[in-house]
């Protein structure tokens, strides 16, 4: 009986996790496999802490938060349930995986207590870095990456040279810095909001097939592929997925555009083997294919990589939330 009291005690004494071990640290929340681009962000965390903070530990990052904010808080709830008291940072990887945590974090009253730095831009997440209950944002270029990849297919169906790999680049937005101008406009981006225009006499159809259409962040590109559009007199038939959960819609939105016989494929693929062969055969039927914002296991098939330098992005946001966990140790906090 005492053996069992003493058990009960050390179960709800703060700083005694579920795993019985008491170590403080930060947690990652992954995004889902077979994305490219998160595990590219992932693998750049998760160095970049082990090799410049090593005094930090990160406690968790077998959490996949999954392709919705419903998914994501699911999954953050169940973490911070886990890890709450031993808590002192979270990196969650893109706007989905970071919206849920966020929400989690307000639930649970730690929003203010957990230091936390997500990926990509929402408004309600702008109101967050604002008022304190997130701590940096890791922002992609949304609009020049989707207007890059339609440009470079031009080029490319224009017999122009092409480079093999072309970044959009990457900054952090923090609550000090979130006014300047260039942070400014990586918050709040430029967003799709009609209908693709048709020029007439166009000199391409080029397919532009996002990863999903519901975020902020694929209406973003989707402004940026028009914009190239209507100067490039070309036009644009963007479809995809709703959400990016769907990988097999996805392969089929990419066979439906090679018997189309569109003149070439800008694809965001889902995942980074399950497209392959769909890129492939677009190939072999004499239609060009330039990935975007996440890459492919195989890029022998694929006229251009354009996208956000991922695995930097992930080593800026360790190099953020570890810079303000040391900053609280050293406070006491």
């Amino acid at each position: 009986m005492r053996l069992l009291a003493l058990l009960t005690l050390l179960a709800v004494l703060p700083g005694c996790g579920q795993d019985g071990s008491d170590q403080r640290g930060v947690l990652l929340l992954r995004y889902a496999e077979g994305s490219e681009s998160t595990e590219q962000r992932e693998r750049g965390f998760l160095e970049t802490m082990a090799k410049e903070f090593p005094e930090i530990a990160v406690i968790s990052q077998e959490g996949y938060a999954g392709a919705t904010q419903n998914s994501a808080l699911g999954k953050s709830q169940g973490l911070l349930n886990k890890y709450g008291p031993r808590l002192e940072g979270v990196f969650a990887c893109n706007e989905s995986s970071a919206s849920g945590m966020l929400r989690a974090l307000d639930e649970a009253r730690l929003a203010t207590k957990v230091l936390f730095v997500g990926f990509d831009t929402s408004s309600r997440m702008i109101t967050a870095l604002e008022d304190g209950r997130m701590h940096g944002l890791v922002l992609q270029d949304p609009v020049q990456m989707g207007y890059l990849a339609v440009k470079t297919m031009v080029d490319h169906l224009d017999g122009k040279q092409v480079e093999k790999r072309i970044s959009t680049g990457e900054v952090v937005a923090t609550p000090e810095n979130m006014d300047e101008p260039k942070i400014k406009d990586r918050l709040s981006p430029e967003q799709h909001t009609g209908d693709d225009v048709k020029p007439d006499n166009a000199k391409y159809r080029i397919a532009v097939i996002p990863k999903g259409t519901a975020h902020e962040f694929w209406k973003s590109v989707h402004a940026g592929a028009a914009k190239a559009g209507a100067e490039l007199n070309v036009e644009i038939l963007w479809i995809g997925p709703l959400y990016e959960d769907n990988k097999q819609e996805q392969i089929k939105v990419v066979l439906d555009f090679v018997t189309e016989k569109v003149d070439g494929i800008c694809l965001a693929p889902l995942d980074s083997r399950a497209l392959v062969e769909s890129v492939r055969y677009a190939k072999e039927q004499g239609i060009p294919t330039v990935v975007f914002d996440s890459g492919l296991a195989d890029e022998s098939n694929i006229v251009s990589y354009v996208a956000t330098d991922n695995y930097n992005g992930g080593r800026l946001a360790a190099r953020r939330l570890g810079q303000l966990v040391e900053e609280q140790r050293k406070r006491g906090d």
